[in-house]
């Protein structure tokens, strides 16, 4: 295969940085280009290490789904990275992952290499500064037209019919000038009375004006056009390559393309990398393009069926023909502030709304992880009466269970899932319709099995099974009877029908009834009975907050450091904390931190934390560490790393609340305790309950598994109940 090398036309060295990474004209400030503009050689060292910081940064801010290759169109495959200037750490994560030369790190996209195990934000920014110190001396292919680059601007010529146009204008402000009114709108305000019949006629031509008019008949200026006008900058290889490995479905290797082209791999790559990143700077520098990607940005909010947004902008739906594809796959291919995939369009990311779902379910859901799709708000839609079931459809996609308006947010365990379906139902079922009712195949008899075990569940007839807070006596009572007729009658019954059915089938008084159909759970009102229509808002406290736990002078919430983070994303905080730090909805809150003011705001539907970036980068953290966020009573704020789990039950709960490692028994059930705000005396059964409630279940676990341990000290294995409870009991 033979090289195009054309010296001094196709490849070019880089004089400055926008030479370099042409990306940098789509995600650098306005106001700072002119700096990237200066020469790369003959600044001070000072200068080129406070660039090359500032390349990193842009970069891991909005240009994580690129591959490293992409990123630094110089970079040279052959570059040997154990010889480059690095810190021990960075050598050390580049060795444990094999990549030895530019070559390996070329083809990862950068979203994954802030996500490598145990490799800090850090770490990554020192690689990515060697790499762009590195790719700064290298020459590149050219992927412009040479047309275009001596193409002059032309001026637009208005089309004739705005001449009428703007006469219609003069009408009407003549008329409004002549009677007194200079200040009245064109246009919105109806007309003065006794407008003269020409300045009508042309209100109602005003009124009625398409837009198509003014461009003469012309529909050819939509986002597709405008997109093949931007492609139509570069040459036809550059064309092709975007085409096939930024806008594809399926994208061919860079092998494969360099047959095509009778290029390198190599090559290949650079175009790509420089051709991406000039089409980058039309959809960020202004003008109708930039105007598109913005409202994109506006109208997707976090979550949005890509369905909705086509329409709201039709044209997005259209094919841009020189790559075959839509203009919002063209679009979504070129801007990392949002995600497309799936059918579903994301700020910034899929994976970032995601967890804004998990994030609001925990917030909705009751202490049997139920939420109501009504209270949930999550979807942008043009169509406010479909936001229930797209909602529906998003939370399926995301793995969650939905049944008519519940979302079910605890369905790992048959235990958990039935507790859900039971307070659903707000009346007792049996083994068999609870089962029925899961998405899941499971066995009655494991069910019964596991209800017979779980304290929160009362068996109130031979097989019928309640939630033990109803207060329903075991297999009969009158408060059971009159759930179960309110239910088969729709949620309402008369209570006429109620005493003739109750005393006709058991020894009770009417008054008995009476009473019973008039305390809670139930309500009686103009003779019919239903379930006491209390307020069934949920309002978390911190205490009852899932991973926030009390210190004796703090509250500490546990989080999982994702790749938003690192990217200097905020994110959500759970109303908890807000409570915690007396938040309001509208207010926001700088806490002072060693490394400058923190950020806690409710000015949106949840409250969030500001970027914590800057403590990722001081302690190197990686991707999907524990750290806690910790919010003292004084005001102040910290951050600290969790412990690593050392496969210790005990240690490995300490470590999940944030407390001090211990082996006395007496001193870890007060730790325990006191992250829930409980009494130091609580019993490990109340503990255990506490936790599970709230859903910090992987604490609750191991704290059954270290139950008798934390009663007596003794770690011996507790003796293997076997044979079925539920036989046992109907013996019984």
């Amino acid at each position: 295969m033979t090289e195009d090398f054309l010296p001094g036309f196709d490849d070019q060295r880089p004089r400055n940085w926008l030479d370099a990474f042409p990306w940098l004209k789509g995600v650098a400030e306005p106001g700072a280009l002119p700096m990237w503009m200066d020469a790369i050689q003959g600044k001070s060292m000072t200068v080129r290490i406070q660039r090359l910081g500032q390349l990193s940064e842009l970069a891991m801010e909005r240009l994580t789904q690129w591959t490293v290759g992409q990123i630094f169109p110089g970079l040279t495959p052959e570059l040997n990275l154990l010889e480059i200037r690095l810190p021990v750490r960075a050598t050390n994560a580049l060795v444990r992952r094999s990549c030895k030369t530019a070559a390996d790190l070329i083809p990862i996209r950068l979203e994954e290499m802030m996500e490598w195990r145990n490799v800090g934000v850090g770490t990554i920014d020192a690689i990515l500064q060697a790499l762009a110190d590195a790719s700064t001396s290298m020459a590149t292919p050219a992927v412009t037209t040479l047309a275009t680059s001596r193409e002059q601007p032309q001026l637009e010529v208005p089309p004739p019919q705005l001449t009428s146009v703007i006469d219609d204008f003069k009408r009407i402000a003549s008329w409004y000038a002549l009677v007194g009114l200079p200040e009245q709108p064109l246009l919105g305000a109806p007309l003065a009375p006794g407008s003269p019949k020409e300045v009508l006629e042309a209100r109602q031509r005003l009124e009625v004006l398409q837009a198509r008019a003014l461009l003469n008949g012309e529909s050819g200026t939509d986002v597709a056009v405008l997109f093949e006008k931007a492609l139509a900058t570069l040459d036809s290889r550059a064309v092709n390559i975007l085409a096939n490995r930024v806008f594809a479905d399926v994208s061919p290797t860079l092998d494969e393309l360099g047959k095509l082209h009778g290029v390198t791999r190599e090559r290949v790559r650079q175009i790509e990398g420089k051709a991406r990143g000039a089409m980058l700077g039309f959809i960020s520098e202004g003008g109708p393009l930039a105007m598109v990607a913005d409202a994109a940005r506006t109208l997707i909010g976090t979550i949005r069926p890509l369905e909705d947004l086509l329409s709201l902008i039709p044209s997005l739906g259209k094919t841009v023909e020189s790559v075959g594809q839509p203009a919002w796959r063209v679009l979504d291919g070129l801007d990392d502030a949002y995600e497309i995939a799936g059918g579903w369009c994301a700020v910034p990311t899929i994976q970032s709304a995601e967890t804004v779902t998990r994030a609001q379910l925990e917030e909705r859901a009751d202490q049997y992880g139920v939420a109501r799709l009504g209270e949930l708000d999550l979807i942008e839609t043009s169509g406010p009466e479909h936001v229930s079931e797209l909602t529906a459809v998003w939370l399926r996609r995301c793995g969650y269970v939905v049944d008519g308006d519940a979302v079910f947010t605890r369905v790992q365990s048959v235990g958990d899932y039935a507790a859900g379906v039971l307070s659903v139902t707000g009346s007792p079922m049996g083994a068999q319709d609870i089962v029925d009712r899961f998405v899941f195949d499971r066995s009655v008899g494991s069910l019964k099995n596991a209800m017979s075990q779980d304290d929160r569940f009362e068996r109130v007839d031979r097989d019928l099974w309640a939630l033990k807070e109803w207060g329903m006596e075991a297999y009969a009572g009158i408060r059971s009877v009159i759930r179960e007729q309110v239910a088969r009658n729709g949620g309402r019954a008369n209570l006429n029908d109620l005493i003739e059915h109750i005393t006709g089938h058991y020894t009770v008084t009417a008054n008995s009834v009476i009473a019973y159909a008039s305390m809670r759970p139930f309500e009686t009102q103009d003779g019919v009975v239903r379930l006491h229509s209390g307020n069934h808002e949920i309002r978390k406290t911190p205490a009852s907050t899932r991973r926030l736990f009390r210190r004796a002078n703090a509250w500490a919430y546990r989080v999982r450091i994702s790749t938003d983070h690192i990217r200097g994303s905020g994110s959500v905080a759970p109303v908890g904390i807000a409570a915690a730090l007396g938040l309001q909805p509208g207010e926001s809150r700088q806490l002072p931190s060693p490394l400058g003011p923190q950020l806690i705001a409710w000015t949106g539907t949840q409250p969030s934390f500001g970027t914590i970036r800057r403590f990722l980068m001081e302690q190197d953290i990686a991707v999907g560490t524990d750290v806690f966020l910790i919010m003292g009573d004084d005001g102040n704020f910290s951050f600290e790393p969790t412990r690593e789990p050392v496969g210790q039950p005990l240690m490995d709960a300490l470590s999940l609340i944030g407390a001090a490692q211990t082996l006395d028994p007496d001193a870890a059930r007060r730790s325990f305790a006191t992250a829930l705000g409980m009494p130091e005396s609580s019993p490990v059964v109340s503990l255990i309950g506490a936790y599970r409630e709230r859903g910090d279940d992987d604490i609750a676990e191991l704290l059954i598994s270290l139950r008798e341990h934390i009663y007596t000290g003794d770690t011996r294995d507790r003796p293997e109940h076997r044979g079925d409870v539920d036989e046992i009991l109907d013996l019984l």
